[in-house]
């Protein structure tokens, strides 16, 4: 029989932490406090589908910015899928914007739920299980925009549900895990852009095992069926660009620059504009990314990867190279925006995350006795 305590236990978790975070009563607020003009976007994105026809191919905002200062036609680089649900709820139950904020936090909450689930796979205990996931709600990033107007949040949420499928298929080797994996990834970024990053690893990975580029501590083929494999993907890449395609048509088409379709990267800044946008991480985001403990845990858990890894490298270790170049690339490409916006940072805490299973995995098969002891507990 099914032992559904572990779950109960997240549940009551979850909610407890947020009434801490006063989610209850926020959740029944419009538009406000940091970034409030980003996310009075969202919400006009998906009043306007729900006012004027549920046209998912025509993207509107209130602000008539757009064909001379005559429309607010403005399309987003990621797919409107989160608008145009909002707006879909709204057609049921009527327009008010607590069920935006709530439908976000429940699929923030699914992601949540996905990550306790990985760590209790691969852990077998709900204790530790619990409290790892639940770190992740005790970033201040994540918990102002968990219950808000992005889309961000839910796009992480969908990343943590592709690698729970993945790490699955790692273990298990059914093949439909795999798909799922990447569909979910897919999903990923069709909510934000920035979360193709997950779905490009593997393929990374699935590349140089096929072609033994590199030698994993798992010596047989990844997968057994390369070419489906590859063309399943290359039509969920082609439906990405399709959309990057129209969304840059669209704007062009309406004379939009509203929402940015480009990049802003550090080589098109002066030494002393760097020096700024250091200066605004330091002074006005980093301590809203995670507590400084939080923080130095990452890294020493990084530094032991890292370390154990010479021995033996493993297919974690290559995902966490590979999702690290990426994100690098990512800061490099978008590194102006750093300085105002800290949502943007909201996609990588896939790699804090990474890191933490790893880690945890990894001491729990090396070193067993750390998770049975009782001073730990």
């Amino acid at each position: 029989m099914r032992d559904y305590k572990p779950f109960f236990y997240f549940v009551f978790s979850i909610l407890a932490l947020a009434i801490f975070y006063n989610y209850q009563e926020i959740s029944f607020k419009k538009p406000q406090s940091i970034h409030k003009w980003r996310q009075a976007d969202g919400a006009s994105l998906a009043l306007n589908y729900y006012q004027h026809g549920m046209h998912f191919f025509q993207p509107q905002t209130h602000n008539l910015t757009s064909d001379g200062g005559q429309s607010g036609a403005a399309c987003t680089s990621e797919m409107p899928i989160l608008y145009f649900g909002a707006a879909l709820l709204y057609k049921l139950f009527g327009y008010h914007d607590f069920i935006f904020r709530i439908f976000n936090t429940l699929l923030f909450f699914l992601g949540l739920c996905y990550l306790f689930k990985i760590f209790q796979y691969l852990l077998n205990d709900t204790l530790w299980s619990l409290l790892l996931s639940m770190l992740f709600f005790t970033a201040p990033v994540l918990v102002y925009y968990g219950n808000n107007y992005l889309s961000n949040t839910g796009a992480l949420s969908f990343a943590i549900i592709g690698w729970y499928f993945f790490i699955k298929y790692y273990f298990e080797r059914n093949s439909k895990l795999l798909y799922k994996a990447c569909t979910w990834f897919f999903i990923a970024a069709c909510f934000k852009l920035t979360s193709l990053m997950s779905l490009l690893s593997i393929l990374a990975v699935v590349l140089t095992n096929q072609f033994n580029l590199i030698q994993l501590d798992r010596t047989e083929k990844f997968i057994k069926s390369f070419k489906p494999f590859v063309l399943f993907n290359a039509f969920l890449l082609t439906l990405l660009a399709i959309w990057i395609f129209y969304a840059r048509t669209y704007n062009t088409a309406h004379d939009s620059s509203y929402f940015s379709t480009t990049t802003f990267p550090i080589w098109s800044l002066s030494s002393i504009e760097i020096k700024g946008v250091l200066e605004n991480i330091q002074t006005l985001w980093l301590d809203q990314y995670f507590h400084p403990s939080v923080i130095l845990l990452v890294f020493c858990c990084l530094v032991f990867l890292i370390w154990n890894g010479k021995k033996n490298l493993s297919l974690f270790n290559l995902l966490l190279a590979i999702i690290g170049i990426q994100i690098i690339v990512f800061i490099l490409l978008q590194f102006w925006t750093f300085a105002d916006h800290d949502y943007y940072v909201i996609d990588l805490y896939i790699f804090p995350m990474l890191i933490l299973l790893f880690t945890t995995y990894t001491l729990h098969t090396q070193f067993p006795h750390i998770f049975q002891s009782k001073f730990l507990k």
